[in-house]
C-alpha cells in the first residue's frame, strides 16, 4: 500500500489514512493514555470546570490531528489544554472499551477556621464535612493512572490549574469516578484513606450546547 500524501489543512501538513473506513479520531490524556475512539464526523462532550457542558462537532485530518470545534489540534495537544483547564471530555455516544472516567480534586475552604487541615486522617475522621471542601479541580482519568501518580502530578511547579489551586496535601480528597462508579480517598501523611461516605448526590447537568466551540486555552 501505499503511503498517504500530505495534505495542507488549516496550516497543518497531515497524512491522512486513504481508507475512509480506518478514519477514527482517538483521544488519550496527556500522557498519551488511550480513552476512546469515535468516527470520523462524530462528536464529542466536552464538561468546562464550571460544570457546564458543549457537544463538539469532529473531523479526522489524521491520526495525530483533528478538527474539534473549530480548532485544529494535535491529538496530545488538545489533551494538555483539557487538563491545563480542568476540562473532561467523553464521545457522546459511548461504545464498550471507551474510557469515560474523571478524577476530581477537593480543598478545604478555609484553612485557618478548619481544625482538621493538613491533619492525618487519624485525626481527622469524624470531623470530617463535604461542607468544609471546595472542588479545586477536575480531569480525565486513564485506565492505568493510581493515585500515587496524581499526588505526583499535583505537586510539582507545573501542575494544573497551578495558579487556582494549591498543590496536593494531607487532608484533601481524591474522587475516582470509574466505571460509572465513584471512590473518595482522604490524602493521608503517608499514602491515602478511602472515605465511606463524602460526596452529596451527583447534581443534574447543564444541558450540552450544540454549537462550535473556540479554542479553550
Amino acid at each position: 500500500m501505499n503511503d498517504p500524501k500530505p495534505i495542507n489543512i488549516m496550516g497543518v501538513v497531515a497524512f491522512p489514512d486513504p481508507d475512509p473506513e480506518k478514519q477514527v479520531i482517538r483521544f488519550i490524556d496527556s500522557r498519551y493514555n488511550d480513552l476512546f475512539t469515535i468516527p470520523n464526523g462524530g462528536n464529542i462532550i466536552l464538561t468546562r470546570f464550571d460544570g457546564s457542558e458543549a457537544i463538539l462537532p469532529c473531523t479526522y485530518i489524521d491520526d495525530c490531528h483533528a478538527k474539534i470545534g473549530r480548532e485544529v489540534y494535535h491529538i496530545c495537544e488538545f489533551a494538555e489544554i483539557m487538563e491545563k483547564n480542568g476540562g473532561i471530555y467523553r464521545p457522546e455516544h459511548p461504545q464498550p472499551g471507551d474510557i469515560c472516567d474523571h478524577y476530581e480534586i477537593y480543598q478545604l475552604r478555609e484553612l485557618r477556621s478548619t481544625d482538621y487541615a493538613f491533619r492525618p486522617y487519624e485525626e481527622a475522621r469524624g470531623r470530617l464535612r463535604f461542607a468544609d471542601y471546595q472542588r479545586a479541580y477536575a480531569g480525565v482519568l486513564a485506565p492505568s493512572v493510581r493515585l500515587e501518580e496524581l499526588w505526583n502530578k499535583h505537586n510539582q511547579d507545573g501542575r494544573p490549574f497551578g495558579r487556582q489551586m494549591r498543590s496536593m496535601s494531607v487532608s484533601d480528597v481524591v474522587a475516582l469516578y470509574r466505571g460509572g462508579r465513584c471512590h473518595s480517598y482522604y490524602v493521608d501523611d503517608i499514602g491515602f484513606q478511602e472515605l465511606e461516605r463524602f460526596l452529596p448526590r451527583p447534581r443534574s447537568r447543564t444541558k450540552p450546547q450544540r454549537r462550535n466551540e473556540d479554542k479553550e486555552r
